[in-house]
């Protein structure tokens, strides 16, 4: 059946307004992981950029993903998706101009800015191309820091001149980027926040990375520093992949692999294993080694506690997690860090203590410490084989104190 040139010509630009509909709706869907992993990195920044006197209240709103559910009874107030990109970008640029300003827009000053950045949007197509963690990686940066500085504005009265001047930086950078940008960095040298997006890497699930654990191991390596030879215990993570990270830090399910890498090449090698040996390949150097003396670390049960004092036992003392060199923990949930080694100490007194003590959780191969203040720190959490009195909290390995 033959079309008609203006049947065909009808169809044709009914295509395109469908296309454009589609286009109009470019979203993304938060990934919980991968929100996680950057509201935590932005706020461990951020936590210093914040006023001491206002720490405690801001570190309540960023505990937590919640704060997210603060961006989007503000979008829906106004009828707008949340996880559409102009409303993004509408909502960081409203924030950051009500700061300048010192002053709450209205409505319909809102609705206005909102309108001019939805139809640039669809102008310029901007990001449309970017895949669905690449725009997460990109979006949910503007939401916390546009929210972390109206908190800080607020709990300040709105008498924050460098909070102001953050305000106008960020602005100007925002206006700035390209449609293509993937990355957001302030480099003001007077207020420098720093929020540095991850790349995407086909052959690596940056935020999956629990799930393909083969092993977690425990190697004794010997090591020179500034005083000479000492002996270290060593953790390893092995992929299925054949990748292998030695000492990690934080907790494996929120692990960026391709941002370390990047990052920490030193920390990434790989691995193959025969029989009962393990052969460990450095691309740097070119060189393979053979491990043929290695034990398994034991994750924590769920609800899993620990009891007793215990010493670092790192190289130059000192725990890399926080710097005190004695934690204290006991079987009803309490955890209190202090920097003694030996002696009597009545720990009952500590316990109250706002930024050194709290309750503690451990679960697979995280502890999650809850400070009395409200800080929430996670590290990666293993036990040795021997028994439940040697263990490692992020990269530091504690040892039970004698005649406890």
């Amino acid at each position: 059946m033959r079309v008609s040139h203006s049947i065909r010509k009808i169809l044709i630009l009914i295509l395109f307004f469908h296309g454009l509909l589609g286009y109009s709706q470019k979203s993304y869907t938060p990934n919980t992981l991968l929100r996680t992993q950057i509201r935590k990195d932005i706020w461990k920044e951020l936590k210093l950029k914040t006023p001491q006197k206002h720490r405690f209240m801001t570190g309540l709103v960023f505990n937590s993903n919640e704060c997210f559910g603060l961006y989007e009874k503000a979008a829906k107030k106004y009828g707008w998706k949340p996880y559409e990109l102009h409303t993004a970008a509408a909502f960081y640029k409203i924030i950051l101009e009500e700061v300048i300003a010192k002053r709450s827009y209205t409505d319909d000053e809102v609705k206005t800015i909102y309108n001019k950045i939805k139809a640039n949007y669809l102008k310029s197509k901007t990001d449309f191309a970017l895949k669905n963690e690449l725009l997460q990686q990109k979006y949910d940066p503007l939401v916390i820091e546009a929210l972390w500085i109206n908190t800080v504005f607020q709990l300040s009265k709105k008498n924050n001149q460098e909070i102001e001047k953050l305000a106008k930086t960020l602005l100007e950078n925002f206006e700035n980027i390209p449609s293509s940008a993937v990355q957001t960095e302030n480099n003001s040298p007077e207020n420098k926040i720093s929020v540095k997006q991850k790349t995407s890497n086909k052959n690596n699930t940056s935020y999956s990375a629990n799930s393909k654990i083969s092993e977690i191991i425990l190697r004794t390596a010997t090591k020179y520093g500034l005083n000479g030879v000492y002996v270290a215990n060593d953790v390893s993570v092995l992929y299925s992949n054949g990748d292998i990270f030695t000492n990690p830090s934080k907790p494996l399910e929120g692990l960026n692999i391709t941002g370390s890498k990047s990052k920490n090449p030193k920390k990434w090698r790989t691995w193959k294993k025969q029989g009962g040996i393990l052969y460990i390949t450095d691309p740097r150097k070119r060189k393979t080694y053979n491990w043929k003396k290695w034990f398994k670390v034991r994750s924590g049960t769920k609800g899993f506690k620990l009891s007793g004092k215990f010493n670092t036992s790192d190289g130059f003392g000192g725990a890399t997690v926080i710097n005190a060199s004695t934690v204290v923990f006991d079987r009803q949930g309490r955890f209190a860090w202090k920097t003694v080694k030996g002696g009597n100490t009545d720990w009952k007194a500590i316990f109250s203590k706002s930024s050194s003590a709290g309750t503690y959780k451990i679960e697979d191969y995280t502890i999650t410490l809850k400070y009395n203040n409200g800080v929430e720190e996670a590290f990666f959490f293993g036990l040795y084989p021997k028994d439940d009195q040697h263990f490692i909290i992020g990269s530091s390995h504690f040892v039970p104190v004698k005649n406890n």
